[in-house]
């Protein structure tokens, strides 16, 4: 089989995702099924990788199949990186830390860490429900 590594979090391990086509054997639409194995990771693959995996004997309860050679790098997978990363420092120019400047062009911490425990010192008071029997 055929899929794409969708994460290496655990230690010799790697999460391949493995999409098939098949068609309803009475309506004729062709529909994707996909599904997720553990597999033995002894190349060190990297996310995004399209691997070659294979059967193997159970290593562990729910890992059986074995990555047998890296077939190539996802493009998709690639792209959608690098736009996160883009996103991010985007973000990071346009919202930077929340620091207060004074006039002289210091920054101080003091009042605006001032400023927000007042908000949290500020909560609304519970009304107390006034029974009155008529």
């Amino acid at each position: 089989m055929i899929g794409r590594v969708v994460s290496v979090k655990l230690t010799k391990t790697a999460t391949v995702l493995v999409e098939r086509t098949k068609t309803h054997p009475l309506y004729k639409k062709s529909f994707k099924r996909s599904k997720k194995y553990l597999v033995q990771d002894d190349l060190g693959v990297k996310l995004g990788d399209v691997v070659d995996v294979e059967k193997v004997a159970p290593i562990s309860k729910n890992k059986h199949w074995k990555i047998t050679k890296v077939v190539g790098r996802d493009i998709e997978a690639i792209v959608s990186e690098e736009l996160k990363e883009k996103a991010k420092e985007a973000i990071e120019e346009v919202m930077p830390e929340e620091k207060l400047e004074l006039g002289d062009g210091k920054v101080d911490e003091e009042v605006g860490n001032e400023k927000i425990e007042e908000k949290e010192n500020k909560k609304p008071k519970k009304r107390s429900k006034k029974n009155g029997s008529a």
